[in-house]
């Protein structure tokens, strides 16, 4: 099977030849034009001027046919991403390393300010728990990424769909990938789809958050998907440039005064890149984080309202949205380590499918 670089120069070749065909015909006809009205040919030269005729590589129809391939086409920046088990270890010791610092310093403070920083290392000792429980997953996810290889990200199309099928023991998502909304990005799931990368994977994560002003919350209907060890801390080794939803409809305003970049409304039927960016934080200087999607997507189920920060990669079909929607109705259990509600709480509204989700194949339509 070719290669994505033999296909696309075996284009230019193509695109090639039919121009070096249009600039022969072109010639022959401007020469038998000259040799019909050779007074007029001989006249012009004489006074300055003179009949061009288009000839090397560079002629003006090659030089559009080129521009026009350039116009339906864009350059992707596929960061590599470092191992995820090994950062993740790093991460563990930093931790571990501010503990033992701040336990330090403690006898040092008022009570009121121990029981604050006490407070702040059982939190960080439950994420320590936490991510332990993960490295296995992120150990073996290494030995499969090891087996995807990166997109080279030349000559990507920025037009065109892609349409194929999500089979899940849920029910059957159909989807279309649109790569005029984020080449980059559906470029990368078609790479992870051909590579099977999603083929046994698990719904991690779903949330169904309405609105509070108060609270600064913001409507969230979301089913995500697409990180192999099911942590939401997996993905493969690159990571995906953003490409911001400039065509989502505003939302009119911001749930979080401090929020940078305005909301907007992702339709219900969207599928859009999960990410870890951050914005910066002027007060500690602490820059923006930019450019971390790679494979987990989340799937829209109701109209949401969210920054827009997330790549729309394309939309599920009605039948597929109905899926979704069924798997919301059955609800939310605490995600792994959170406690579980107790009697007269409010429902779960951020944690993970109450009945599993899980991703039997992701595969293009053949």
């Amino acid at each position: 099977m070719p290669s994505n670089e033999e296909r696309r120069q075996a284009a230019r070749e193509k695109l090639a030849k039919q121009n070096e065909r249009r600039e022969a015909d072109a010639r022959k006809r401007k020469i038998k034009a000259g040799a019909v009205a050779g007074v007029v040919v001989v006249a012009l030269v004489a006074a300055g001027c003179y009949i061009w005729l288009p000839q090397g590589p560079r002629a003006p129809l090659r030089v559009g046919a080129e521009d026009r391939y350039k116009s339906l086409h864009v350059t992707c920046d596929f960061a590599d991403r470092p191992d995820q088990a090994a950062a993740l270890r790093e991460n563990i010791t930093k931790a571990r390393g501010q503990i033992a610092q701040q336990k330090a310093g403690m006898a040092k403070m008022p009570a009121d300010q121990q029981k604050t920083a006490q407070e702040q290392i059982d939190t960080v000792e439950k994420q320590i728990v936490e991510a332990e429980k993960a490295l296995p997953a992120l150990d073996t996810l290494t030995g499969k990424n090891k087996g995807v290889t990166k997109p080279d990200g030349k000559d990507v199309p920025n037009t065109g769909t892609a349409n194929g099928t999500i089979t899940t023991n849920a029910g059957a998502i159909g989807f279309e990938l649109d790569r005029s909304k984020a080449p980059c990005n559906v470029q990368t799931f078609l790479t992870l789809i051909e590579a099977k990368y999603f083929d046994g994977t698990p719904c991690h994560r779903e949330v169904a958050n309405t609105a509070d002003p108060k609270a600064g919350t913001s409507d969230l209907f979301v089913l995500q998907c697409g990180d192999p060890t099911g942590t939401g801390s997996g993905g493969p080794s690159w990571t995906s440039p953003d490409e911001k939803p400039t065509f989502l409809k505003e939302a009119g305003g911001s749930a979080n005064p401090m929020q940078q970049t305005p909301n907007v409304v992702y339709p219900a039927g969207t599928i859009a890149v999960a990410n870890a960016n951050s914005e910066a934080n002027p007060m500690t200087g602490q820059p923006a984080t930019t450019n971390t999607g790679s494979s987990q997507f989340f799937l829209v189920y109701k109209e949401t309202t969210l920054p827009a920060n997330y790549a729309v990669i394309g939309k599920v079909d009605d039948a597929g949205l109905t899926v979704l929607q069924m798997i919301a109705k059955k609800g939310i259990v605490p995600k792994d380590g959170d406690p579980a509600p107790k009697p007269g709480d409010k429902p779960v509204t951020d944690g993970k499918p109450k009945e599993p989700v899980n991703i039997t194949t992701m595969a293009l339509a053949q």
